[in-house]
């Protein structure tokens, strides 16, 4: 059955039944508002430990399943408008690294894997305006790359700005 599937119609069928997963999970959120946080201890050495936080609340839950539920109408639309593409398969791994990109972004809350998050959303995007590879989209992909690289100088500023004022814990 799954070799006639197309492996865009796939990871629409992913994103899509993970939006649909996501929705009641959503609804509990937004009507009791809670918030949880999952902490996973990746490295434990000596004093030094690295873990992993995600936070689930209302926002995050809401924002993923939204991305998620646009990814994979793209998805769905792109099995069948880009069907004659040869390079299918790397538009699908770039939409999917975008996704992988956007919950990192949205869920993790440790602002190494922010930043990760951040610049991984923009040279995806890059790389997903440039897709069709002429002069036309050099050039947005150029102005993608200049938005991008002055969100990085106001999330710098805003953490300046966050430390200066003792807001920073």
């Amino acid at each position: 059955m799954f070799s006639k599937l197309k492996s865009s119609s796939i990871s629409a069928l992913f994103l899509l039944t993970y939006s649909l997963i996501l929705t009641p999970w959503t609804c509990f959120f937004v009507m009791n508002q809670p918030i949880y946080l999952l902490e996973w201890n990746i490295i434990n050495i000596s004093s030094c430990t690295m873990t992993l936080t995600i936070i689930l609340d209302m926002i995050s839950l809401s924002f993923s399943n939204v991305v998620c539920l646009i990814s994979g109408c793209v998805m769905l639309f792109s099995s069948s408008y880009m069907s004659h593409d040869p390079f299918l398969k790397r538009f699908i791994w770039l939409v999917m690294l975008f996704v992988l990109s956007m919950n990192m972004l949205v869920f993790i809350s440790s602002l190494p894997a922010i930043l990760l998050g951040w610049d991984g959303l923009g040279i995806v995007s890059f790389a997903l305006v440039i897709y069709y590879q002429n002069m036309k989209s050099l050039g947005a992909g150029m102005l993608t790359v200049l938005a991008n690289r002055i969100g990085d100088v106001m999330i710098l500023i805003s953490i300046g700005i966050l430390v200066l004022q003792g807001h920073w814990i």
